[in-house]
């Protein structure tokens, strides 16, 4: 008869419960359920566990916690922990759990045979310690000359112990005299050598350490004073020559009468780990589109030069570069031709400067460049000259010819006299003069030019007047079903008709009517006038009646409780039916308060319109909330699908959101398909419906309404 084992599982999601449940039915255990820290614990005087299951991110107690909370107890710190989380491996966290003792980690959605297989493993092996437990118990009545079988058995138990304990990582244990007596099979897959031969050459470890390091490895070893909490990190070179990062703990050890036994030692392959921290730290650092220093680490990089020109004497400039008329690209060509514009042109920069200058991508279309070491000011005048002249030249892209011009301000300083800000916005201020001037030529900044500059208020009260004369008007994207290509409804954008400059970039004014808070009047004239053209498009034809318009709610409009009520007074003067309409808010604006957006979501549900999360993958959303959330679809950002073709970890980023979505119920935008390749990707990664480019780009009232009577 099989012993049936008690197995604990943790979880504040009573569906997580259950799915656990059903996969480990019948399996001859004891599933017991707690749905808090607090409720687990008291579980432990009534049963033996030979594994427990914890949830990470848990209200109250979270998994670590709880996981310290058993380490610190007698009778519960060889229980062997296993967390099931929906924490992406990327982050820190599962290293802490590692720390803490945990002897693997299952990511949601769990695969069945995967926790099945696990589970059964400590079962058995809890069955095993049973079974050594009564044969111990039963040695104590033994005859005086089965004593040595006993002490046997009990150091047989030990070892057992502390290796099932710790079956990942590489396990050694050195006894007092310093002999290697146990190492763990997986020092191979580690270090490329077998457990033989660490034991027929006591010294292997030590070769195999990286030469910088081994003086850190032997001080570690040899200080009596390090704790169990504590950690080494080194370099070793695996059999086959590569070099690996390992994360080696150590923990005295002793039997139960406190006599020591040596010292265990784990060694965990920590690689992939300080890879993921120096593209983390590249990323934190330069442009993802470019590879170019960004502003962050510009602006480090002109404090150096500062310092350094205040003890050579040296002169240093900052150059603020905008490409002229670059967006006339992007609305021509695409996106996808104006990135590898914005990346040619940084590419030229770096070729015609010099190896000890810098150049950056500061966002957009706009670079700056650091140069330092200048005996004299002429020095600079030239390598300006030289910079600007290099926009004389055209750039060839996807065999199309570009003559792209900028205009240049900047600003030069000597002897650290300036901060580093006020350098850089000098010479942007100058750039800007630059513009105003008509373009394509470089200006060197002054003083008075501050007094020149357009204020934030100059630009408010023309967007009240534009606001007053409805100078707004909203344009139409079309957004199809990608399994037929038909069309499913449109996205609303916002777009100023100014009566003097014509169409303005939302560039300048969406940010400045943000800060504003004007904003919510622009969105409820743009709000307005979807529901309206689309209920006129409605009466018109047929097909009208099963397309929705998408309206952007902005994060100012959105905290606003009064959007529900007028969102409800727009449909009624329109006449448009709730379901046609769809809102879409960004993932960031519902994750500023995620309590206070799950109202407000309900009370905009509660009208019958559809709701989606916008730029999805760019903000913060858990699985908790995005159930919470009474959403009906998800928009996928516009950068993954841009870079899904060069980088394919965003081809698994965009699956996991699709398949996330899915099990949710929820349908799958993709926005800035601008390529057939991207469009066949998306379609085969089971997206649901897309737009951009490809398709269409966002049209006035009267072109969109041409578009959808194409598509009776």
């Amino acid at each position: 008869m099989i012993d049936i084992v008690d197995v604990l599982i943790v979880d504040d999601e009573r569906i997580n419960l259950k799915l656990v449940e059903g996969i480990l039915k019948g399996h001859d255990i004891n599933l017991v359920q707690a749905s808090s820290g607090p409720e687990a614990l008291k579980t432990f005087a009534e049963h033996d566990y030979a594994v427990a299951l914890l949830d990470v991110m848990m209200p109250g107690m979270d998994g670590f916690t709880l996981a310290e909370e058993l380490r610190s107890s007698e009778a519960t710190k060889t229980i062997p922990i296993i967390f099931i989380t929906a924490i992406s491996k990327e982050q820190r966290h599962v290293f802490r759990g590692y720390e803490i003792g945990a002897v693997d980690y299952l990511f949601k959605p769990v695969e069945p045979e995967i926790l099945r297989s696990k589970v059964s493993i400590f079962a058995e092996l809890h069955r095993k310690k049973r079974s050594l437990e009564k044969a111990s118990h039963r040695l104590e009545t033994t005859v005086a000359e089965l004593e040595a079988s006993k002490a046997a058995l009990e150091a047989s138990e030990q070892r057992y112990r502390m290796v099932a304990d710790y079956i990942y990582d590489w396990e050694s244990w050195i006894d007092g005299d310093g002999k290697l007596i146990y190492i763990s099979p997986s020092c191979e897959r580690i270090s490329g050598y077998p457990p033989a031969r660490f034991l027929e050459e006591p010294n292997l470890l030590q070769k195999i350490i990286y030469r910088d390091d081994l003086p850190g490895w032997v001080s570690f070893m040899e200080d009596d004073t390090v704790s169990g909490e504590e950690s080494l990190e080194f370099r070793i070179y695996h059999q086959s020559s590569k070099t690996r990062w390992v994360s080696l703990a150590k923990h005295c050890i002793s039997d139960k009468h406190g006599a020591p036994l040596g010292v265990r030692t784990s060694v965990r392959d920590i690689t992939n780990r300080k890879r993921m921290e120096r593209q983390l730290e590249h990323t934190a650092l330069h442009d993802l589109l470019t590879g170019l220093p960004n502003r962050v680490l510009f602006l480090d990089r002109l404090s150096q030069a500062t310092e350094r020109s205040t003890r050579a004497k040296e002169y240093y400039a900052v150059l603020y570069i905008n490409l002229d008329r670059f967006q006339a690209v992007n609305d021509h060509y695409g996106h996808s031709v104006g990135d590898k514009l914005v990346i040619e042109v940084g590419n030229a920069l770096k070729r015609i400067v010099r190896p000890t200058d810098t150049v950056a991508r500061f966002g957009g279309d706009e670079y700056g460049v650091l140069l330092e070491g200048l005996a004299k000011k002429s020095d600079a005048y030239r390598l300006v000259e030289t910079v600007h002249a290099m926009f004389g030249k055209a750039f060839v892209i996807d065999d199309i010819t570009f003559s792209v011009s900028a205009s240049i301000g900047y600003e030069i300083a000597l002897n650290g006299d300036m901060d580093t800000e006020d350098i850089v916005h000098n010479a942007q201020v100058a750039m800007n003069k630059a513009k105003e001037d008509g373009k394509n030529r470089i200006v060197a900044y002054e003083q008075k030019m501050r007094e020149g500059i357009v204020n934030v208020l100059a630009v408010e009260n023309d967007l009240k007047r534009a606001l007053k004369a409805r100078e707004f008007q909203a344009y139409y994207q079309p957004i199809v079903n990608l399994a037929d290509g038909t069309l499913y409804g449109f996205e609303a954008l916002a777009r100023w008709i100014h009566p003097e400059r014509g169409m303005v970039n939302p560039g300048e004014f969406i940010p400045v009517a943000e800060d504003t808070g004007l904003i919510v009047e622009l969105g409820s004239q743009i709000l307005e006038q979807a529901c309206t053209t689309m209920n006129q498009w409605r009466e018109k034809y047929p097909i009208a009646n099963n397309l929705t318009v998408a309206v952007n709610i902005s994060a100012k409009q959105f905290a606003e409780s009064s959007l529900p009520t007028e969102v409800e007074d727009i449909l009624q003067r329109s006449g448009l039916p709730s379901d046609n309409l769809k809102l879409e808010i960004t993932e960031t604006v519902v994750m500023l308060d995620a309590m206070k957006s799950v109202n407000q979501l309900n009370f905009l549900k509660s009208l019958g319109v559809m709701l989606s999360i916008d730029d999805f993958g760019t903000g913060y959303s858990s699985m908790s909330y995005l159930q919470k959330f009474p959403t009906d679809q998800l928009k996928i950002d516009l950068s993954f699908v841009q870079r899904m073709e060069k980088a394919p970890e965003n081809i698994e980023i965009i699956r996991a959101i699709v398949n996330m979505a899915h099990s949710l119920r929820l349908r799958v935008v993709a926005e800035g398909i601008e390529t057939e390749r991207q469009r066949d990707l998306l379609y085969s990664l089971q997206c649901d419906y897309g737009q951009g480019y490809l398709y269409s780009r966002p049209l006035p009232e009267k072109e969109a309404e041409d578009f959808v009577k194409n598509s009776d």
